[in-house]
């Protein structure tokens, strides 16, 4: 797994707020406008999936509370977070593979090579990542369900207090994708969504504005 470098925050874990819920996961399913991303994959032969991929991971690395985790009874933020997405192989079972943001590659030709060397490479082990120890690691986790238009989702929850988001995206109709997006209230509230949401939808809307943020 790609490390990011992280910091300590000032803030004492005890101060979070619903700590002692049953679960502090909840979800919200949004649908937005991805009509422009999907034409600029095709005209540049890249899969919708990837770039999909590259707008979600821009979005949630640009709201701080979003790559915060607790490490060891402490609250850390990331730097930078990847997503960690199952990819279906041909007998529909799930192996899994890592993806940085578009950002950090020089050129979306090379970031999109990566990936797809990726999928065809992809080792023979289900999971990357451990459920315990996907919240010690800079990660969300992103899903593509591209056959169903559905209305909401409740995503898996690894855990009551499971800090790392899940991000589930659904089939492209009259313009639009369900974005499902799952997270925990300790940090997340919902102006967070709203940013999230804003943000992503941003991008769908210009991916072509991905490109200027390549090192």
């Amino acid at each position: 797994m790609i490390e990011y470098d992280k910091t300590r925050l000032d803030i004492e874990v005890d101060e979070l707020p619903f700590q002692d819920f049953l679960t502090s996961r909840y979800s919200m399913t949004v649908r937005v406008n991805a009509q422009k991303t999907y034409d600029f994959a095709k005209e540049n032969n890249i899969p919708f999936f990837n770039m999909t991929v590259a707008c979600i991971l821009e979005a949630i690395n640009e709201i701080p509370e979003f790559k915060r985790r607790i490490i060891d009874g402490k609250i850390y933020e990331y730097d930078k977070i990847n997503a960690v997405s199952p990819i279906m192989q041909e007998d529909h079972s799930i192996r899994e593979i890592e993806i940085k943001p578009l950002s950090e590659e020089k050129s979306l030709e090379k970031w999109n090579n990566i990936i797809e060397n990726k999928k065809d490479n992809i080792e023979d082990s289900q999971f990357l990542v451990e459920p315990t120890l996907r919240d010690m690691l800079p990660i969300c986790n992103l899903s593509c369900i591209p056959w169903i238009n559905f209305d909401s989702m409740t995503n898996i929850i690894a855990s009551s207090n499971q800090i790392m988001p899940v991000i589930s995206w659904g089939k492209l109709v009259d313009g639009k994708i369900p974005v499902s997006l799952t997270a925990s209230h300790v940090f997340i509230f919902g102006y967070h969504f709203k940013l999230f949401y804003e943000k992503i939808e941003n991008y769908l809307e210009n991916p072509e504005s991905l490109m200027k943020k390549n090192k």
